[in-house]
């Protein structure tokens, strides 16, 4: 494949080839017979679009706001773990590219990189801070304010991971330990790394099974997150919601958005893909707060799709990774324009200039045109 790769499948073709085989099946994988993982992309394809034609397309605005803080385009970067093992700038070569891009980006709890440190080469960025609900309120509350004084904007609280989900793939995978000491050894722990002593998080080493690593509360409640928002004004955006009635309990208890996923699978095997569970959600608590989408994001017309059926923005992730191991900054930048020009055409097409265009009638299940 020579050249610059012109869609998001070349990159995705082209990423096995940049890592080795451990740091591969880390990224790819899901947990158990990976159902979910693969649902996330054929859910998408089992959607059609309808198009309104003549309409004036001539020019087309894809600019909107997230919790008041303008964007450039509805495309944001999921929070993924551990991206020194796709590119040695790891989160602060995403972070430069979401800046570039005017688009968000949430960093991950387990970054290679501090929220200080990606703050800092990137000042204007938007950001968000990914945490969990840990066993010891210290670490959270600790993590809180340090996103608070490096000026992220928002917290990204994931919730449906009481404990890691089965990722037999990467279990079984000989190198995992290895990989796991490499990883944070050669570029750091970022954010966890003054806690792996004295605050119940375990030390990363290569002796330590990758369960170790998870320190999250099972015994947390929708109380941890009541408790949570009395000691921060930053926005709350719960991620991992599922049903209407996770969502409507998470605007019940402080939230002021949700973002529909599955964790990409690696969570909870056979629970629905992202795109099937997101109308429900929509329709629930749409008109409260704003409703974002994850999950098996590969193209414009996805995006599409997903923003017709109840999101206000999409992030990703897998394709992230694609582009920063890569080429780096560049290949997020490329990545993140991909999706963005791709968007663009299909509002073209379906007859719409702004995202308050994209309604649910653009887009039916195949079975709508079974008349057998």
């Amino acid at each position: 494949m020579a050249g610059k790769p012109t869609c998001v499948a070349e990159y995705e073709e082209l990423f096995k080839s940049r890592l080795d085989e451990t740091g591969w099946i880390y990224f790819v994988s899901g947990s158990d017979e990976e159902i979910t993982l693969k649902q996330n992309r054929k859910a998408f394809k089992r959607l059609r679009l309808k198009p309104r034609l003549l309409r004036n397309v001539n020019s087309r605005d894809l600019s909107t706001s997230l919790l008041g803080q303008r964007v450039d385009f509805p495309i944001c970067i999921a929070p993924t773990a551990f991206q020194g093992a796709a590119c040695p700038d790891a989160e602060l070569a995403t972070a430069k590219a979401a800046e570039k891009m005017g688009t968000c980006m949430i960093l991950s709890l387990h970054a290679n990189k501090s929220m200080e440190e990606v703050m800092t080469k990137s000042p204007a960025g938007l950001k968000w801070q990914n945490i969990y609900l840990f066993r010891n309120r210290t670490v959270t509350l600790d993590l809180v304010r340090r996103a608070e004084s490096s000026n992220y904007r928002g917290l990204v609280v994931t919730i449906d991971n009481p404990s890691l989900g089965n990722l037999t793939r990467i279990y079984k995978d000989k190198g995992i330990s290895t990989f796991f000491a490499d990883v944070t050894g050669k570029h750091g722990y970022g954010h966890c790394k003054k806690y792996l002593k004295g605050y119940d998080m375990g030390p990363v080493v290569a002796d330590v099974m990758p369960s170790d690593l998870d320190k999250t509360d099972p015994s947390a409640t929708w109380e941890y997150v009541d408790w949570l928002r009395t000691q921060t004004n930053l926005p709350i955006i719960i991620k991992g919601v599922l049903t209407a009635e996770d969502a409507i309990l998470a605007v019940n208890h402080g939230a002021n958005a949700v973002i529909v996923s599955n964790h990409g699978g690696r969570a909870l095997d056979s629970v629905p893909a992202t795109i099937e569970a997101l109308p429900e959600i929509a329709r629930a608590i749409g008109d409260k707060v704003e409703v974002y989408f994850d999950g098996g994001i590969r193209n414009g017309n996805d995006v599409f799709k997903a923003l017709a059926l109840g999101a206000k923005a999409v992030f990703v992730g897998r394709p992230i990774l694609y582009g920063l191991a890569h080429s780096g900054e560049e290949g997020v930048v490329n990545v993140l324009d991909i999706l963005k020009t791709e968007l663009h055409r299909t509002m073209g097409f379906t007859g719409c200039q702004t995202l308050a265009d994209i309604k649910p009638s653009f887009v039916v299940h195949e079975s709508h045109y079974a008349k057998l």
